[in-house]
Formats: structure tokens, sequence, C-alpha cells
């Protein structure tokens, strides 16, 4: 049974970048999609084009988040919009800025966006399994370590079966979990992230939506 030191849930473009990352610094890193295929949502993101991100500084990004925003200075603080698109520069993609600081890639298609993550990870030896739901956290000692998934569609010899179920389990010294929140059921985004924190403890924030269609009464709105 192979061990990984890495294992990251959820192919978005969290996850990719995460598993990424993992694998250039030299840990033996797993990913594990439910989906069929990886970067669903990021394919449909900006109407296809790919909103990437937006030439506004750190404090504007912070100040929509509220009280909250304050958590997210350290990480930006590391990774923000110039290291976003020199990373993206890197991988080939040449980026423009629109209307609004709004920045797309160059051939306005989000699926070059993902080509290039999977390229990417690929090259860096990272273990895509696709097809793979995450059904919970391994714990031992009161550490996470590993997950217990489904059946996937490819064989996969590494994994140890669990003698009491017909599922298999992963081990890692580390577990990511990026699996996005509810906002898009269809391309995967259905809040298992959610669940797996709350199963080992941590306190979920009951979730609202933040952006909806609506619809009005009368003919007021539509003349806007």
């Amino acid at each position: 049974m192979a061990k990984y030191r890495v294992i990251v849930i959820g192919a978005g473009a969290a996850g990719l970048m995460a598993a990424g990352q993992a694998a250039e610094l030299g840990a033996a890193t797993l990913l594990l999609e439910k989906k069929y295929r990886p970067g669903r949502k990021l394919r449909i993101t900006g109407k296809g084009r790919c909103n990437l991100t937006n030439v506004a500084p750190i404090s504007k990004f912070i100040s929509h988040f509220g009280p909250n925003g304050r958590f997210l200075r350290q990480a930006f603080s590391r990774f923000f919009t110039p290291e976003l698109v020199a990373f993206l520069k890197e991988l080939g993609i040449r980026t423009v800025t629109e209307r609004g600081g709004r920045i797309f890639p160059a051939g306005d298609q989000a699926q070059e966006i993902v080509d290039a993550l999977v390229d990417w990870i690929e090259k860096r030896g990272v273990t895509l399994r696709t097809r793979t739901p995450v059904e919970r956290l391994r714990v031992e000692g009161g550490r996470i370590v590993g997950v217990q998934v489904s059946h996937g569609s490819s064989p996969m010899r590494e994994t140890l079966t669990d003698r009491h179920t017909a599922e298999r389990v992963y081990h890692a010294d580390a577990v990511i979990v990026s699996t996005g929140g509810v906002s898009y059921p269809a391309t995967g985004s259905t809040g298992d992230g959610y669940r797996l924190a709350k199963s080992v403890g941590h306190i979920i924030v009951p979730i609202r939506p933040a952006l909806v269609p609506l619809e009005t009464a009368g003919e007021v709105a539509p003349k806007l």
C-alpha cells in the first residue's frame, strides 16, 4: 500500500493549485475528485471566459468579507493578484485587464486555465483520481490520518480495503479540504467540505445565499 504525504479533496481551482504546490515542494500527493473530470465549475466561470481576479488592492478585497475579512489578510499577503498573474504566465497563459479591473485569460477561454493546471499537476507527479467521492475522514489518536472513499472508475492497486466496508482507504500525513461551497451542485459543489469538517469537530456557521437570481413583480425592474 502506498502512503501519500498529502491528500487533497476536490479538484477545482483551489484543489489543483494546492496539489500542484504540495507536489512541487516534494510531497507525494493524491488529488481526489468526485466528478468525472476536474475543474467543472472553473470551466463555466465568467460565462466561460474565466474571470480570474481583479486589480483592486488587498484592502478592498478584504472589505467585501465584512468582519471576517481580516482572516484572509495573511494568505493574501503571501499570494495575491501579482503572484497569480506571474504563476499563470509560467504556465504559458497571458492575461488581460478589462473594465472594472477584471482580469481574464487573453484567450478568453476558461478551459485554457483548466488544461494548464491539469498539465502542471501531471508534470509535478500528482496522482489524480476522478469519480472518487470522499465519504469520511479517517481519525486515529485524535488526528486525521487519511480518507475513506467510495469506489471510483479506475482500479487503484495501492489502496487498502477496510475490513468492515467495501470502501477504500487512503492514508496520508495531511489532508486538504478544497471542496467549494454549495453554490452549484451540478458541478460538484454540494457542501461536502462542511460535512467533513463538522465530522471532526469543527463548528460550521450556517450558510446563506450570497448571489442569487431574482424575479420581480411589475414592469419597473426590466426597464432599469
